[in-house]
């Protein structure tokens, strides 16, 4: 299986932390990188855990044009349908792409997938698979509320099919991503995936995967009972698949030694200061001229 995921440089380390958890769980993978810089840092070269890294403007689409209006996390974002053509282009003898943010970590394989995409072409996880009896998260935000702001699925995790609804799918996603990837709450935006629940009613054959175990994050943390037996780890006694860093500094600082999720999180930050030796997370983005003036530029809202 092909997974796939869009960094910048700043976030390599994080991309690396992924790629060897996938290698460990899912050893015949293969895994495309796409950065979204201006060119490839030489240490890359010799990155062993990258089957492939793509610039993004070498993708077959005018990233410029297109990360004009935004800003360095936003633009990581914006490439991501164009992203998964790429790969079911490139890769045409494999039917199933994931792509992953880069701040996840698998912590086993995905079986439930090969019985997902029997009935189904595209795959997505929600940020809360019940509705939560604890409304906060472990931020003390409104976990409802802001679910609302961001989209209820999670631009986290996708999977696809290769089928004719996918590639019209990816086709509507990847035009809006071009104009609409930015983040303006009031507004009704939140980059690529607020689009996603847009995409729920407009495509036919969406799988909603509510596993416990997958897409597991700070803002689901009240409602996932994290538990362990012996290296195993589970989510609400389900095994646990992975687990999103988001705001991976913030949660540091809500998680103390008392917590199950403590080991994985000492052990995730420990990963990365290890990575940020070979791939430091306080370079400058070399689009960053391009979108110095971003917000003055975006129209037709």
């Amino acid at each position: 299986m092909i997974f796939c995921t869009s960094v910048c440089s700043n976030h390599l380390a994080r991309a690396k932390a992924l790629a060897m958890s996938l290698k460990k769980h899912i050893p015949d993978s293969r895994m495309i990188v796409c950065l979204v810089e201006k060119d490839l840092p030489p240490q890359i070269e010799n990155e062993p855990f990258f089957d492939e890294v793509v610039l993004a403007k070498d993708m077959g689409f005018d990233v410029e044009k297109v990360i004009s209006r935004y800003n360095q996390f936003e633009a990581t974002c914006a490439v991501k349908a164009q992203l998964l053509k790429y790969s079911l282009q490139q890769y045409a003898d494999k039917e199933c792409i994931i792509y992953l943010d880069s701040d996840v970590k698998l912590f086993s394989s995905f079986p439930e997938l090969e019985e997902a995409f029997r009935n189904n072409l595209i795959i997505f996880t929600p940020h809360f698979i019940t509705p939560p009896e604890i409304t906060h998260t472990i931020f003390g935000e409104n976990a409802e509320v802001e679910a609302l702001k961001v989209g209820v699925i999670s631009g986290g995790f996708i999977g696809l099919k290769r089928s004719s609804v996918t590639d019209r799918f990816l086709d509507w996603w990847n035009e809006r991503l071009k104009h609409y990837a930015f983040v303006d709450y009031k507004s009704g935006f939140h980059t690529d995936q607020r689009w996603l629940t847009a995409a729920v009613s407009l495509f036919d054959e969406i799988k909603i995967l509510k596993h416990p175990g997958y897409n597991v994050a700070f803002w689901n943390l009240q409602q996932r009972q994290i538990t362990s037996e012996g290296v195993s780890y589970f989510a609400n006694g389900e095994p646990f698949r992975f687990f999103h860093f988001s705001q991976v500094d913030r949660l540091s600082e809500h998680i103390d030694e008392t917590s199950a999720i403590y080991p994985i999180l000492e052990e995730y930050l420990l990963e990365l200061q290890e990575y940020s030796e070979i791939y430091p997370q306080n370079c400058q983005w070399s689009y960053s001229k391009n979108s110095t003036k971003v917000r003055n530029k975006r129209k037709g809202r």
